[in-house]
């Protein structure tokens, strides 16, 4: 039997009765001189023909892929879902395919996504960075390709950066929970060194220490901290809760975890602990009591992202910028 031709640029120009230039700016999303009566027509005539545009022979024409290449460092976290879809939203309407890459917050595995991304000669990246110097990407700066770091800024930038104003909006939090007359403050933390994004949300309240008297400490955990062990620190830097304490948890993931602890253990949120949060989403509206939080717009962000480099790949116009997202506190009745 003999195969069914597979339609081409020139079978939908055809019969859509247009130019084959017309159908080119159609499939690559260029709409601005074009009516709405011709777009209704290639549409038409792309489906009747079960057209699909050929990306690697568009690639070997023009010299780029039309891919654009995203790292994340936990693809499990809601932060990098919000994150994408931002990204996804600006980018598929200029014609871009995503390439997402996990690198689960390992240095090493970030290493080799961005080189498998290199490798598949992607126009730009997107990176939220494992790392915090520059140093540690050099291999990157080397291949000279456009990118954007996002979330997690890099000492002694490189590139644009696009982050929320993590310090400011940690030193408003502080200062909230100081009016309420806490006189401790517990930060639950993964390694606050570990990236620029923790440092600067515990560096706001270390330096409220210098104009106000009050105890600060610091809870930091890893992935093989338990449960238990969380619950006997905190029993010990309250006095068995008997010190006035508001806890700080740095990110949305351990917020929801230091409330599954404090239920099991019949903690009363605030009577007994006060609570509040660095959250990426939304959901601690629904909690009661509602949680005081800073809420920050990871999708956003992504789109913010997405626009500055699309103006780097588009206007060969590089620019090392910081770009701060703004984030919103929210006073529940957790403190």
């Amino acid at each position: 039997m003999k195969k069914n031709k597979r339609a081409t640029i020139n079978d939908v120009a055809k019969t859509a009765g247009v130019s084959i230039t017309t159908v080119s700016r159609y499939v690559n999303g260029n709409y601005n001189k074009m009516s709405a009566k011709t777009r209704l027509k290639i549409q038409t005539a792309v489906k009747e023909a079960d057209y699909h545009v050929n990306r690697q022979a568009q690639m070997l024409k023009r010299q780029n892929s039309h891919l654009i290449g995203v790292v994340v460092a936990d693809v499990e976290n809601f932060f990098s879902s919000l994150l994408f879809k931002g990204i996804d939203e600006i980018l598929s309407q200029n014609a871009f395919q995503i390439i997402l890459m996990n690198s689960n917050n390992s240095k090493a595995k970030e290493h080799q996504q961005i080189e498998r991304l290199l490798e598949l000669q992607v126009d730009g990246i997107i990176l939220q960075p494992m790392g915090h110097r520059a140093a540690e990407y050099r291999f990157l700066k080397k291949q000279n390709v456009p990118t954007v770091i996002v979330d997690r800024r890099i000492e002694h930038a490189v590139w644009p950066e696009v982050v929320t104003d993590n310090y400011e909006y940690s030193k408003k939090l502080g200062e909230l929970m100081l009016e309420m007359q806490y006189p401790q403050i517990l930060v639950l933390s993964e390694s606050v060194n570990e990236n620029t994004a923790r440092k600067e949300r515990y560096s706001a309240l270390n330096d409220l220490k210098k104009n106000h008297h009050f105890i600060l400490g610091l809870i930091e955990v890893t992935e093989n901290t338990s449960d238990h062990e969380i619950f006997d620190i905190l029993k010990e830097k309250t006095h068995n809760f008997q010190i006035k304490t508001a806890v700080f948890a740095i990110k949305g993931p351990l917020l929801l975890r230091l409330m599954r602890i404090l239920t099991q253990q019949h903690i009363i949120v605030p009577d007994q602990l006060g609570l509040s949060a660095f959250d990426d989403w939304e959901w601690a509206k629904l909690t009661h009591p509602l949680i005081t939080t800073v809420q920050q717009d990871p999708k956003l962000i992504g789109s913010t992202a997405a626009n500055v480099l699309l103006k780097e790949i588009t206007e060969n116009n590089f620019e090392q910028k910081l770009v701060t997202v703004k984030s919103e506190l929210i006073v529940g009745h957790s403190l």
